[in-house]
């Protein structure tokens, strides 16, 4: 991965952008922390399958 696309997953949600997100637009905003959505839904995904065994990772999604 190249050190610009690096910088470019600094968005909250962990994904390539080039736009700011709401927290670099508002100061108010500056101290929240974020939920990445796509993790969150992966999770929720594995917690419906229990008894299957685990063979994604978000990680290897994130920075293919």
């Amino acid at each position: 991965m190249s050190k610009k696309q690096v910088k470019n997953m600094n968005h909250p949600e962990q994904y390539p952008t080039d736009k700011k997100s709401l927290f670099d637009q508002f100061e108010s905003q500056q101290f929240v922390d974020p939920i990445p959505m796509e993790d969150l839904k992966q999770e929720l995904r594995e917690e419906k399958q229990k008894h299957t065994t685990k063979t994604t990772s978000s990680s290897e999604k994130k920075y293919k």
